[in-house]
């Protein structure tokens, strides 16, 4: 009787360990798509006289975008950098203004760590984005984080 209840407890060990091991694989392909997601960048480019700013954007997943933002002063020669995975606000449609005054719907998406930073990607055509930026300390003055202008995509 012992024999079996050994042999029965063995059999249901191998079972599961052998199910983690599946389920550790699916996590490894998650992850790769994850990351060939990720690898796919957009980027949003604003540029005049004394400052250029970059923004590149990779899709997370539905919810997140993972960002690398740099802001130079091209007559100073600074720049500032920060990047992190921003969060969609979600709620209600939100709405930005262009220079005309055409109001156009926006997804925000929002970043909290070492700085407030929410950036407003065009929801229709995603070819130009605002960044608003509060109680950022990291940046140097000359080189903002919150968009002169529009960044436009490239």
């Amino acid at each position: 009787m012992k024999t079996i209840k050994l042999t029965f407890c063995l059999f249901i060990f191998v079972s599961c360990t052998s199910q983690t091991s599946q389920n550790n694989t699916s996590s490894i392909k998650e992850e790769e798509t994850n990351i060939e997601k990720n690898s796919i960048n957009t980027v949003y480019i604003f540029e005049n006289d004394t400052i250029r700013q970059t923004v590149e954007l990779s899709l997370c997943n539905e919810k997140e975008i993972a960002f690398k933002l740099i802001s130079q002063n091209k007559q100073r020669k600074q720049e500032s950098k920060i990047e992190g995975i921003a969060k969609n606000k979600g709620g209600d449609i939100e709405l930005d203004e262009d220079a005309e005054g055409n109001a156009y719907p926006v997804n925000e998406y929002i970043y909290e760590k070492e700085c407030w930073l929410a950036f407003r990607i065009d929801r229709d055509t995603k070819t130009k984005m605002r960044i608003n930026e509060a109680d950022c300390d990291l940046h140097n003055l000359y080189c903002p984080f919150a968009s002169v202008d529009f960044l436009v995509k490239r």
